[in-house]
């Protein structure tokens, strides 16, 4: 089985001022969310990865190098579009509470009923789409890499929907666990024929 160890990325200023933080926005990690990153790192420092996968988004990408200048086989960080965050559209960087207000039934699909979301209505990306384009790359991998320790770092939203798809979640309920923590650690033994999860959402 490929072992993935699933990462979202550390705390952003975004993050902390309550905006979203979707596929077409970006901000620097904060301190907060470094210390975070680099205590995941120092406990993971032993794993010798042989692949290291991220989004493109800073966020990622920074939290990923963090992980992997404490690492004592660290592989090339390969740069994986499919791993990007949901683009939320018109709520991308809005303050989370005006979209509240504003689109009070909207937000609330986004948030409890993912397949009543009408993601053309603020023209964003459904969620359907979110979970083919990851689950596309973690099945490829999967097939490539099948005795592989695959990190891969990401975003809270992706992870959420692609790891309660691979655990068989069905649309409607993939929220109801929430959402993992910033700077989190999920590890997962993959295969073709079954997923079986060590650790969710572990923090440090």
């Amino acid at each position: 089985m490929t072992q993935f160890y699933f990462v979202r990325h550390g705390k952003t200023e975004i993050n902390a001022e309550g905006r979203f933080n979707g596929g077409t926005v970006d901000s620097p990690l904060i301190p907060a969310g470094v210390a975070a990153t680099k205590r995941m790192a120092q406990h993971l420092k032993s794993v010798s990865f042989d692949m290291a996968l991220t989004s493109p988004q800073m966020r990622a990408q920074t939290t990923a190098k963090i992980i992997l200048a404490e690492s004592i086989n660290a592989p090339i960080l390969t740069i994986i579009e499919e791993l990007r965050e949901m683009h939320l559209g018109d709520w991308d960087g809005k303050k989370i509470d005006q979209i509240t207000a504003d689109f009070p039934e909207e937000l609330k699909n986004y948030r409890m009923r993912p397949d009543l979301f009408d993601a053309e209505k603020i023209h964003a990306e459904a969620y359907p789409n979110l979970i083919a384009r990851s689950t596309k790359v973690i099945e490829e991998v999967t097939r490539t890499h099948p005795n592989d320790k695959v990190l891969v770092v990401s975003h809270g939203i992706l992870l959420m929907a692609l790891l309660n798809t691979l655990k068989g979640v069905p649309l409607a309920k993939i929220r109801e666990s929430g959402i993992v923590d910033n700077s989190s650690l999920t590890i997962l033994n993959h295969s073709k024929e079954k997923s079986v999860f060590e650790t969710w959402g572990q923090t440090f």
